[in-house]
């Protein structure tokens, strides 16, 4: 409670300074000073440049003519700045007299500016004043190159980023890693800020299993309507994102309106999609009697083989399940506006179809019996979305400026049985048959009709509306405030009709499953920055803030087996199950920041926030999260080929909470059983933890940014460490004190470090050819120091969270083998097992590199292509794995395999079963992407 009222006094007694400032600056500026902008090599206008009042809150945007107008500013002396991404920043001093002044700018290209506009937690700052490395994509541009999704946009673009695809149907989930994870059993996904509010960024947001398939909620929004994404990177820079933002944030802002005549832009996207894997083949080694005769056999003289069988029910023209899918998009959207409102109008249609679709002798034998399939048959994987975006901003009078955001999108996702699954479509044909003339078409479950027949469905109704409202009373103090709603509304649908699909249980007598999922996510963010000269030449900018988040999630799930046949209601099902699930979470966040500048070179930053959150226990009710830095413009009027030099080094603090009710002890009920009968009674679900905290992150980060040859050549780099502290741990009680198994404590420890490396260089900029790169790489370690005393290692497969490893690593007992008898041929006999688990390698790439190249051809066309590599970790291929023990990999038949292919194989059907021998380099090099345009 001492806290609270230290924070609240802290507040108080900065509200009153930002209230009796500099009493020369009361007085509201009414001048005003225009002009135009033109690029410096062709004299074309610019449009979107930001023109700023050096020192003060006073800007604007030029129009697409190159035009501004830029209002309340004093009569006197004053430096206005220009500034635009791509281009070097320019400034001029003017004297503004009798309430008008004027000045034009020219600017001339640069890849890199440190002037350029950022958004942070306390609003617009020019980067050279931010201690911390934040990476800014522009959306508008990447939308050309990469354009079906938000994830696509960030891939590669971003040292220190990896997107990481579950899987490759259409719909499916990407899981987003900012310097690695962190947390052992919290989330390691980033925070979402949409438009200035919190959005829902489940990368798991499914009702059903489906096999490791799932649906991302990132990609609900459309890339069209995005201007820019601003990816801050973790604790240092996240402080005030406060309990959530230890994974880093990643802030998205929609396109806003411009100034001038309406202008209208119809797109359309038409493509194809393909499967370009090569699926192996399944073996079967017989001899000359057509019985099993594997490669251990003949080396224990029990058979002679005399053939070998192969099938590809997956390569096959008539059996395989997998064609070629077709993507189409369709949007149509128009900006303009006057000087007092602009707006920004958008609607698009898409649909995307997997490869999945019935093999041709299914589709030949259907067509001959003239049967209408249902639509789930026909497209067993397909994504339909249509959305629609309206942003509005006005000024409201001289003082005040409005912006109103709101966008919606519906959209149904259907998605077979498929992946880790036996209902599902890849593993009836990978761990099918070797003979692809026997019955069920090869498969080694059940065949892609049957699969395809049963309905895996998602509906998603998506509202994100924001309300941004600044006030300027003078030059020096802004006020803002922010309001916003995300509401999702989903519904998660699996059928078999009664009759159809896999013959399992009781499924063919008709089963559905349903999980409606409703979430409100409520933000309020208000805030005020205070910014004036001390001295000539010692600037002070203050901020302060205060921020309400509430999450309230509605489920409810609901099953019927046995249906009536033809009915598709769960009300006809002989057994029904309902469950309903409400939870609320809600942080209460304050911070106050303060940033002081030296000659526009040194800028020296300190901030604390401090939270409260519904999850905490109840004994721990409120934290606190530091943060400081300093950014240094070593050189900043150039010296020689070198432009600037900026040094920087931030520390700071953030945090994970705990899971809504982890800290809550509760009940269930329960029957038992005395003499008299049974009665009611209620046993503990969960024990609690009264003292529960959040995990927290803190991080040092250390860089610099260097421009040469007049900005054509920017150089970034980055070294960070991170330490988690009280990671939550689920620790093992004693069975003595009568409470559950487990308790969650705050008792593990992790550390990340890295490097961070950005080359941007403009190599050739002719009239007719010009030739843009960007290199960016990044390296990331983690290991686990500690789980907290009594905290045994914690094992999930082949995988591990060990002390002194890192998070999720690979452990197996290894082996050795020795062909003795010199036969070619691997038994059992001859492999040699270790007595323990032994360090195999990391789950994670720990090193990543991306190299983007544009050319230029005059002045209509733009060739550009992304290569991508990532390495220094390891996959685990159970696909392989799983075939040696269905006896149809190619070490457990074939002659001619490699006697470490055999070793490997003979490992699953002999000794432990160590899955060491398919833990295997997981490094790729991937041209991700290839546009002219």
């Amino acid at each position: 409670m001492r806290s609270r009222i230290r924070w609240i006094v802290g507040a108080l007694s900065v509200a009153v300074a930002l209230a009796l400032g500099p009493s020369s600056a009361d007085a509201f500026q009414s001048g005003v000073v225009r002009g135009t902008v033109t690029n410096a090599n062709t004299g074309a206008p610019l449009g979107q440049v930001r023109i700023m009042l050096d020192g003060t809150n006073r800007s604007a945007l030029t129009n697409s003519n190159g035009e501004y107008t830029l209002r309340g500013v004093p009569d006197g002396r004053l430096t206005i700045l220009a500034i635009r991404i791509g281009y070097s920043s320019s400034r001029a001093n003017i004297s503004v007299v009798g309430g008008v002044g004027q000045v034009n700018f020219q600017l001339s290209t640069a890849v890199v500016s440190l002037d350029e506009i950022v958004v942070t937690a306390t609003g617009e700052q020019r980067k050279r004043e931010i201690a911390n490395v934040i990476t800014r994509i522009d959306a508008t541009q990447a939308i050309e190159m990469a354009p079906t999704s938000i994830s696509n946009m960030i891939q590669g673009r971003a040292a220190g980023v990896q997107i990481i695809n579950a899987s490759g149907s259409a719909g499916t989930a990407s899981k987003i890693r900012i310097r690695g994870s962190s947390s052992i059993s919290l989330t390691n996904e980033p925070l979402l800020v949409v438009d200035g509010i919190r959005v829902e960024n489940g990368s798991q947001s499914s009702g059903f299993g489906n096999g490791g398939q799932s649906i991302s909620r990132i990609n609900d929004f459309n890339p069209e309507d995005i201007e820019s994404i601003e990816i801050v990177k973790g604790p240092s820079a996240a402080a005030l994102y406060g309990t959530a933002a230890a994974n880093g944030v990643i802030i998205i802002t929609t396109k806003r309106g411009r100034v001038g005549r309406p202008e209208w832009n119809f797109y359309t996207e038409q493509g194809i999609v393909d499967e370009i894997t090569t699926f192996p083949n399944n073996f079967r080694g017989l001899d000359a009697s057509g019985n099993s005769c594997r490669l251990s056999d003949v080396g224990a003289g029990l058979c002679t083989q005399t053939k070998l069988e192969m099938a590809n029910p997956l390569e096959s023209k008539t059996t395989s399940p997998i064609g070629q899918g077709r993507r189409q998009q369709y949007g149509l959207n128009v900006t303009g506006g006057t000087e007092d409102i602009q707006y920004y109008i958008s609607g698009e249609w898409e649909v995307e179809d997997g490869v999945m679709e019935l093999p041709t002798r299914t589709k030949d034998s259907i067509a001959a019996l003239g049967v209408e399939l249902p639509k789930h048959v026909k497209h067993p994987n397909r994504v339909e979305r249509a959305s629609m975006r309206a942003n509005i901003q006005a000024r409201l009078g001289e003082k005040t400026n409005i912006r109103i955001s709101t966008g919606i999108s519906s959209a149904d996702i259907w998605l077979p049985q498929n992946d880790n699954n036996s209902f599902g479509m890849l593993p009836s044909g990978l761990l099918g048959l070797s003979d692809s003339t026997l019955a069920r078409n090869a498969g080694g479950f059940f065949t892609p009709d049957e699969v395809f027949f049963v309905e895996g469905r998602q509906a998603v109704e998506r509202f994100t509306t924001s309300i941004n409202l600044t006030y300027r009373p003078t030059t020096w103090l802004e006020g803002r405030g922010t309001i916003g709603l995300d509401f999702t509304e989903r519904r998660d649908f699996r059928f078999q009709a009664t009759g159809t699909g896999p013959n399992s249980g009781t499924a063919r007598l008709g089963d559905r499953d349903s999980d409606s999922r409703t979430i409100y996510r409520y933000t309020a963010d208000l805030g005020a920055t205070a910014q004036f000269n001390l001295k000539d030449n010692i600037t002070s900018k203050t901020s302060v803030g205060l921020q309400y988040f509430r999450n309230n999630v509605e489920q409810i799930e609901t099953s019927g087996e046995i249906l009536a046949p033809g009915s598709g209601s769960q009300k006809s099902a002989s057994t029904q199950f309902i469950d309903e699930d409400f939870i609320e979470e809600i942080t209460l966040g304050l911070f106050i920041e303060e940033v002081i500048g030296i000659n526009d070179r040194l800028f020296l930053t300190a901030a604390v926030r401090g939270d409260d959150n519904s999850a905490f226990g109840q004994d721990f009710s409120f934290t606190t999260y530091p943060t400081f830095g300093a950014s240094y413009m070593l050189v900043d009027q150039g010296l020689g080929m070198l432009s600037s030099l900026r040094l920087r080094g931030a520390f700071g603090a953030s945090g994970q909470q705990p899971g809504t009710n982890t800290a809550t002890k509760f009940f269930v009920g329960t029957s038992i059983t005395d003499a008299g009968g049974d009665l009611s009674g209620v046993s503990i679900s969960n024990p609690g933890n009264v003292d529960l905290k959040p995990e927290r992150s803190e991080e040092w980060e250390f860089g610099f940014d260097a421009t040469l040859f007049d900005g054509r050549l920017g150089i970034e780099g980055t070294y960070y460490t991170r330490t988690t502290t009280d990671a939550l741990i689920s620790r093992r009680l004693a069975p003595s004190i009568g409470l559950t198994t487990t308790r969650t404590e705050n008792i593990g420890e992790t550390r990340n470090w890295g490097f961070e490396g950005l080359i941007n260089a403009s190599i050739i900029e002719g009239r007719n050819f010009g030739w843009d790169m960007t290199i960016s790489g990044s390296t990331n370690s983690n290991v686990i120091n500690e789980l907290g005393e009594g905290v045994e290692t914690i094992i999930f497969g082949a995988q591990a969270h060990k002390e002194g490893r890192p998070l999720g690593a690979f452990f197996d007992q290894t082996f050795t083998f020795n062909d003795a008898n010199g036969d070619g041929i691997i038994v059992g006999s001859e492999i040699t097992f270790s007595d323990t688990s032994e360090f195999l390698g990391y789950s994670q790439p720990r090193f990543d590199l991306s190299w983007f190249n544009t050319f230029r051809l005059g002045e209509r066309f733009r060739l550009s292509g992304l290569w991508d590599y990532r390495g220094g970790h390891k996959k685990w291929n159970l696909t392989e794995s799983f075939r040696c023990v269905f006896n149809i990999c190619q070490g457990l038949n074939d002659p001619s395999s490699s006697l470490q292919d055999q070793a490997n194989a003979q490992t699953q059907r002999s000794g432990p079963g160590t899955a060491a021998g398919f833990i295997e380099p997981g490094w790729f090099i991937k041209l991700r992407e290839l546009s002219l345009t």
